[in-house]
């Protein structure tokens, strides 16, 4: 069956084939031939977060994966699907990508969606299960903080679930290895949706400090 394609993607792919596929036909054409990507972004499904308007990327420059909540599984070849675990082992091992970025955001639905699991409130059928992966840095945050307002305690485990993904990651050997050579580097980052800016992750201290932009 031929279904109508929706106004608003029918005019924004106007716009695309007569602006920007334009300026940048070049580029695509070169892009047809393969891709070299430098940095992978895993990034929350959000429509409000997008990775490529984030930092000003153009096409090719950015291997991106969205998920609920930016998430990053621990490694278990014996689980179920694997879409973000595959799409991290094409990356580190097809593409050779040099860096990976984990980046969460503020008004996460899926940390929301966490956050009242624990109150025993449904979530979804599958929403439940994927949130579920970060239960472990949920329940530390509510035993270690809980008279925290909910404000709080949701942009804690924003922040705790970057981390806890940036864990994962090194449970997948190639990584590990990766990581261990020298030839991939591993970051954090957190978006505010309200003020734009983007806050970085300082190991050391393990705190996100606020991306200066003069």
């Amino acid at each position: 069956m031929i279904r109508h394609m929706p106004d608003d993607l029918a005019a924004g792919y106007r716009r695309f084939r007569q602006g920007r596929y334009v300026e940048e036909e070049a580029r695509y054409r070169e892009l047809a031939e393969g891709q070299t990507p430098r940095t992978m972004i895993i990034a929350c499904a959000d429509s409000r977060v997008d990775p490529a308007t984030i930092f000003a990327a153009g096409p090719g420059e950015l291997f991106v994966v969205r998920n609920v909540a930016a998430i990053v599984p621990p490694c278990d070849p014996s689980g179920g699907y694997h879409g973000t675990s595959a799409a991290i082992e094409f990356a580190v091992t097809g593409l050779k990508v040099a860096n990976i970025v984990v980046m969460g955001h503020g008004q996460c639905g899926g940390i929301s969606a966490a956050l009242a699991a624990a109150d025993d409130h449904p979530v979804g059928q599958f929403i439940g299960p994927w949130v579920g992966l970060i239960k472990d840095v949920r329940d530390e945050l509510l035993s270690r903080a809980p008279d925290a307002d909910a404000n709080e305690r949701q942009r804690s485990l924003e922040r705790m679930a970057v981390q806890q993904s940036l864990d994962n990651l090194m449970t997948f050997p190639f990584i590990a290895e990766a990581v261990d050579a020298g030839d991939l580097e591993l970051s954090g980052a957190w978006f505010s949706i309200m003020e734009g800016e983007l806050h970085w992750l300082d190991w050391d201290r393990g705190v996100f400090e606020r991306v200066a932009v003069d």
